[in-house]
């Protein structure tokens, strides 16, 4: 795109340096999380629920892909501040690995973590010095540099944004879908950057994404993989979310933390009970899952009460009813949580929770 009045100043389209980089390695090629990838049915319904019950408003730009695309297949795309980290919501258009990805997932599927990075050139190199590959979204091998060219809607007329994106093949990512990208100056995450003022912005005293969940069947391999290839930083567990529903203690499960604004990746290892080889053999799950979002408020009692008026009811974290006029399952931990009920979230899973009160 040409946007003369967001790229006057070349500060304006250089990255900054999300994280601190791994000893001897170059800043420039560390990717920090920029956003999270959902597949969608219909952009405009998923939105608008995101809207309705969390707060989290839409960028007002409008962008997809070519249906003419060999690699992607065509999209339709839309963005969502989710007070805390950005969501990508894609809807395909046309056959590809996109509309594969929703047959097999479903609407709503979390699919995609998506890193940037400051330098794509470095980091392409740095990943294929540990012996990796990197791969096109179809999963076949990089082609034209990852050029990916999108369309945006600018003052009413469809102009080119250009990016550059690679995934990780699944054996080393642990199942999860894993894309590495960069901006040219006319990129769409650049303008979306731009335009996005403080007014605008998702209020930050609202419900806000702090995690997200990734399932494991091997914990420490997928550990290695975040900290080994990503380079990113292994913290303890502070947040006290167990999700006890699943067997998950501090024993089978990983924290990491994302980029500099405290958003995090919690790796959980699927537990050895009928609920946990449920999600590994669940299509829409499986190994490497990204199962869910969490997101934290300030009183999930008030925020029960306000979806009971919306005509939404939460649930227990297995999708059963709260009972005995509970609000919320109470952790051993004093967090306090519920879930959407997925026919109702467009088939998001969403956990909305609410931290111990400190002592």
């Amino acid at each position: 795109m040409k946007y003369p009045s967001i790229i006057a100043s070349a500060a304006l389209i250089a990255f900054p340096t999300w994280l601190p980089a791994a000893p001897g390695s170059d800043p420039s090629a560390q990717p920090h999380i920029e956003h999270i990838a959902v597949w969608v049915k219909d952009v405009d319904r998923t939105a608008r629920f995101l809207s309705e019950t969390l707060g989290w408003r839409r960028h007002p730009l409008v962008f997809g892909v070519n249906d003419d695309d060999k690699i992607f297949g065509g999209m339709n795309l839309a963005f969502v501040d989710a007070n805390g980290l950005w969501l990508e919501l894609v809807q395909p258009t046309t056959p590809g690995p996109g509309m594969d990805f929703l047959k097999e997932k479903g609407d709503g599927a979390l699919v995609e973590l998506d890193f940037f990075v400051d330098d794509f050139d470095k980091a392409e190199a740095a990943i294929r010095a540990k012996g990796i590959k990197p791969v096109g979204m179809d999963g076949k091998p990089l082609v034209n540099g990852g050029r990916l060219t999108e369309w945006a809607i600018e003052g009413g007329k469809r102009v080119p944004g250009e990016e550059r994106l690679l995934y990780l093949p699944m054996d080393v990512s642990g199942g999860t879908s894993v894309e590495i990208g960069w901006e040219y100056p006319s990129g769409v995450v650049l303008y979306r950057d731009a335009t996005w003022t403080d007014t605008q912005r998702t209020p930050r005293s609202g419900p806000r994404v702090d995690h997200t969940v990734v399932l494991a069947a091997d914990l420490e391999k997928s550990a290695k993989f975040y900290t080994g290839v990503l380079g990113l930083p292994r913290i303890p567990d502070k947040r006290g979310v167990r999700h006890d529903w699943m067997s998950v203690g501090d024993a089978t499960q990983a924290w990491f933390k994302g980029n500099g604004k405290g958003f995090g990746i919690q790796v959980v290892a699927a537990p050895a009970t009928a609920a946990g080889s449920a999600l590994i053999k669940n299509p829409k799950y499986g190994d490497g899952a990204i199962m869910e979002l969490d997101v934290e408020v300030e009183d999930i009692d008030a925020f029960f009460d306000q979806m009971k008026v919306k005509g939404i009811t939460m649930t227990a974290g297995d999708g059963s009813a709260l009972h005995g006029g509970q609000k919320a399952v109470i952790e051993d931990s004093g967090v306090r949580y519920s879930y959407f009920p997925e026919q109702k979230s467009e088939g998001m899973r969403i956990m909305v929770y609410q931290q111990a009160a400190k002592k």
